[in-house]
């Protein structure tokens, strides 16, 4: 079921776009404000966005800017923006903003549910095409499709040679959601130059990145992470600003002999993100965790 998030407090406007949306299968978030807005996609990835034209706390062209920062929203997400906004200039600075279509008033509904069934379609289509790619197009790393194939490979490869395996995922914290693609593409070059040839990385998901080691055991992977980190700062103190602040944590699982391993080489991923969820001042070696399942 496609979910459509409509953000506004016009409820003679909304109210009717959301009932015959849900009457026609959709599913249906609602948010009054951009604060509540943000704070929903930061949670759920919607299929498409309908945005009031008239706003409490921000207009509307800024909003579309916030949510195409947002790294649950992807240029496939559908932004329209309906009523009327109140000159040329204003409809082309939505559109530059990220907006897909401007739909004035009185609205029509039908020819908005033509338009969502429409762009639904194209995203789906989109993201089924890259889902099948084995490479993030952000940053070139692979994605979590493709690493966990390679882990596969490698997984097999080391039990033919009685030999480690170890994956450490490096989570980012950032203060400010604005900075993230910057701090993305900074991390992502870093742990390209920073990783041994035989090691294999990616990035999993919006936050996080993995690295895959061979002939790698526990105390192998705490040193491929600090030292990962160790380079990132460095570089980024080099860097005198031009790279916002930011944290990681990170989480690792290794085993030192994968032919004797239960479960499959695919389960270290899976055991290292657990892990990095875990990590913090507690922890005995603070900001990494290993798994302790």
């Amino acid at each position: 079921m496609a979910v459509v998030l409509i953000i506004g407090a016009d409820g003679q406007l909304l109210d009717p776009v959301a009932g015959q949306l849900e009457a026609a299968g959709y599913a249906v978030l609602r948010a009054p404000s951009t604060q509540a807005a943000l704070a929903t996609v930061r949670h759920t990835s919607p299929d498409a966005i309908v945005v009031a034209a008239a706003l409490p706390d921000v207009e509307p062209a800024e909003l579309c800017r916030l949510l195409r920062r947002e790294p649950r929203i992807t240029p496939h997400t559908a932004i329209f923006i309906a009523g009327e906004l109140t000159s040329s200039d204003a409809r082309l600075t939505a559109l530059r903003a990220g907006a897909s279509d401007i739909l004035g008033q009185p609205l029509d509904v039908a020819e908005l549910l033509l338009k969502l069934d429409g762009y639904a379609q194209l995203k789906s289509l989109a993201e089924e095409m890259q889902s099948a790619s084995l490479v993030d197009r952000e940053t070139g790393l692979y994605n979590l499709h493709g690493l966990a194939r390679r882990v596969e490979e490698l997984g097999a490869l080391s039990v033919r040679a009685h030999g480690a395996l170890a994956c450490v995922v490096l989570a980012i914290e950032v203060e400010d959601d604005g900075a993230l693609p910057k701090v993305t593409a900074f991390c992502a070059q870093t742990i390209k130059g920073g990783v041994r040839h035989s090691d294999v990385a990616g990035r999993i998901a919006a936050t996080e990145f993995a690295v895959v080691a061979p002939r790698t055991g526990a105390n192998g992977a705490i040193r491929l992470a600090q030292r990962l980190t160790g380079v990132m700062q460095r570089r980024s103190h080099d860097a005198a600003g031009a790279v916002p602040a930011f944290r990681l944590r990170a989480g690792y699982d290794a085993v030192s002999n994968v032919a004797y391993a239960p479960g499959s080489a695919g389960d270290l991923l899976v055991r290292a993100r657990r892990a990095w969820h875990d990590a913090d001042a507690e922890s005995r070696l603070g900001w990494i965790r290993p798994h302790e399942g």
